[in-house]
């Protein structure tokens, strides 16, 4: 049934998804799949390879909420996290965690591009291919949960830095030879994914538009194949069927949305030389090479900002806010950036403060007010702001980091490390947190409901670190 449906017509585009019933989580249960995004999620972070800044992550948080809301009856959450690597790549683990390398976004030309590989690694996950894989391979009673995420992670990751992760043990290197996507599974993800584009308002032609000419910069550059089509190998067929699925859908043309524009360059510039990114933003804006104005223009002010060209900075983003001839959160994130650059850390809070008021779902902005404070020794007042962003974002790391910031200038220790204890558990690095808090208790201080507070946590924790961790998984 599974190879019928690959050979349906165009017509058959928006047939039902295949219904995968309990077999497919004879492998690997719903907890499982948890624990290995985890683990993942973990040697990311470890390896420094996470971009967590602020805009970028709810940038694409957003894009792939906005897939998911028009997926059909997906199961379970996702998160999705941008990775510095300036390969063109993005790959998904079991458990919902999709990771979107700077490269890919730097190389899209249009939104839909990036949004259809979203899609099409959302479809991996949601058609449980890394589990099916798995199964037929009879490969986890051997394995741990932490050793098989890292597997996977290797498997899916390229061949940079992270991949080195499935080192760690023979049998990982097993399994990541084995882990490779076949031509049926990507044939699924790219028909499932391109379903999911349509309903969310994207191009579907964006998929195989994309996937064509990364095989055509392939062609032209001998060995330097884009990491996307050594770990999703795309073929001439694979292309032809995803345009044959197009033929009887209507051409549809859908803007970039400025969100995108900004955070393409950033990326860009977040991943690149700030020297050399300075000198190419001048040159293109003195050729008047560019597609949007106002979006060179910012990452000509953030590549400037990044070399220290203060001057050159606001005036390039003065030009970007004329541009746009509107307010907006990113363009207000970045003077607020400037400002503490430059050691006006009191004014930049205030003009936070005020782009704030304007764009109350901007957390970026809280971010950045939290820091202007900081900067400006006003720990008190960040304080008091990170705790009312956190009855809001309750699960935010950052948050909590921020947090321990406050109390470290306060010079609460007990309660700063409570606060990192109470960031690592976000981050899942539950050992982590378990330290802290014993150092906590280390601290002097003689609140007895900070201290009972703390107690109670770390016996929390401790009774649930077998629960939280990785355990071995049995024998079948």
């Amino acid at each position: 049934m599974l190879a019928w449906s690959f050979a349906l017509p165009a017509q058959a585009f928006e047939s039902p998804l295949p219904d995968l019933g309990d077999s497919s989580r004879e492998s690997l249960s719903t907890n499982e799949e948890s624990q290995i995004a985890a683990s993942v999620m973990r040697e990311l972070r470890r390896r420094g390879v996470v971009l967590d800044d602020p805009e970028l992550m709810a940038y694409v948080s957003a894009l792939g909420g906005r897939l998911t809301d028009a997926g059909d009856d997906l199961r379970g959450s996702f998160t999705f996290l941008p990775i510095l690597d300036p390969s063109v790549n993005a790959f998904a683990v079991p458990g919902g965690l999709i990771a979107i390398h700077s490269g890919l976004m730097v190389a899209a030309q249009h939104e839909s591009e990036l949004a259809s590989v979203l899609a099409h690694e959302i479809a991996h996950v949601s058609q449980q291919h890394i589990a099916r894989l798995i199964e037929s391979q009879r490969i986890t009673p051997w394995m741990t949960l932490a050793a098989l995420g890292l597997a996977i992670l290797a498997a899916h990751a390229g061949q940079g830095d992270v991949a080195s992760a499935a080192a760690i043990s023979a049998p990982a290197l097993a399994v990541q030879r084995q882990l490779d996507f076949t031509y049926a599974f990507e044939q699924e993800a790219d028909r499932v994914g391109m379903q999911m584009l349509g309903r969310a308002g994207f191009d579907p032609a964006a998929m195989p538009a994309f996937f064509e000419r990364l095989q055509k910069h392939n062609r032209l550059v001998d060995n330097n194949a884009p990491e996307f089509l050594r770990t999703h190998p795309v073929t001439y067929k694979r292309i032809a069927d995803a345009q044959a699925r197009l033929r009887d859908l209507p051409y549809r043309q859908v803007p970039d949305s400025i969100d995108f524009l900004f955070m393409r360059e950033k990326a860009r510039v977040l991943q690149g030389d700030a020297k050399r990114l300075q000198a190419e933003y001048a040159k293109a804006l003195a050729d008047g090479r560019f597609g949007n104005r106002a979006a060179h223009l910012y990452g000509y002010a953030l590549a400037q900002l990044r070399h220290r060209d203060f001057s050159g900075a606001a005036t390039s983003l003065d030009q970007a806010q004329a541009a746009y001839g509107a307010a907006h959160p990113t363009l207000a994130y970045l003077r607020g950036q400037l400002l503490i650059a430059q050691g006006r850390a009191t004014e930049a809070a205030t003009q936070l403060a005020a782009a704030a008021g304007r764009f109350p779902g901007s957390r970026s902005l809280v971010y950045g007010r939290i820091d202007a404070l900081l900067a400006a020794g006003q720990a008190r007042q960040a304080l008091a702001l990170s705790h009312e962003a956190q009855a809001l974002y309750p699960s935010d790391p950052a948050l909590y980091q921020r947090e321990a910031r406050s109390y470290q200038m306060l010079g609460q220790g007990q309660r700063y490390h409570a606060a990192q204890a109470e960031y690592y558990i976000r981050l899942r690095e539950y050992q982590a947190a378990i330290e802290q808090l014993q150092i906590a208790q280390r601290q002097p201080g003689d609140d007895f409901y900070v201290l009972s507070g703390i107690e109670a946590r770390l016996q929390e924790l401790q009774r649930d670190s077998e629960r939280l961790g990785p355990p071995q998984r049995n024998q079948r």
